[in-house]
């Protein structure tokens, strides 16, 4: 594992829980109070989940400092098969790991889009946009679509190459045009 400060320090944490859950075990069978052995590996359990959680929370705070977006996030969710949250902590995770690990995230970005350009007939994230019939006719006109449903199709590959910001433009000059 690239983290290993977290890592040893979750080793650590189980090592003491065990040891702790033996003493309560060996105070039982001697008829001693067995309460504050037990109290203590509660607190320690806690205290783990406790890391577990500010870890997650600056995985997540990573990904939004960093320069991907929620469309590279949805591209590598259907890859991975997670939802769109675990795939931002997951990308964090990454940056976080170093640039080798970056790397790997740039190489399984393409992989997605890659994949993902196999069937864009399914408009599966246009669907999650707020684009309109009329957006999508505009566009078309623009581009020199055929239809508004060519545009569509457009849209749906600009999203899977992380162009949502030229689709933005676009449309915006496309309604300025008279």
């Amino acid at each position: 594992m690239k983290n290993s400060k977290t890592l040893h320090l979750s080793i650590l944490l189980a090592i003491a829980a065990v040891l702790a859950a033996g003493s309560a075990q060996a105070a039982a069978s001697a008829g001693q109070l067995q309460a504050p052995i037990s109290a203590g590996a509660d607190a320690m359990l806690k205290c783990d989940n406790e890391i577990s959680q500010n870890y997650a929370q600056t995985e997540l705070e990573t990904f939004f400092s960093s320069g991907y977006t929620y469309w590279d996030a949805a591209q590598l969710a259907s890859y991975w098969g997670q939802d769109v949250d675990e795939a931002k902590a997951r990308i964090g995770r990454k940056i976080l790991w170093g640039p080798a690990d970056v790397a790997l995230l740039e190489q399984f970005l393409l992989d997605a889009r890659l994949e993902s350009l196999q069937s864009v007939d399914d408009l599966r994230f246009y669907s999650e946009t707020s684009y309109t019939y009329d957006d999508a006719a505009a566009l078309a006109e623009f581009w020199g679509d055929a239809t508004p449903y060519d545009a569509k199709l457009r849209i749906e590959r600009n999203l899977i190459m992380g162009n949502a910001d030229e689709v933005e433009y676009a449309l915006e000059l496309a309604n300025s045009q008279p």
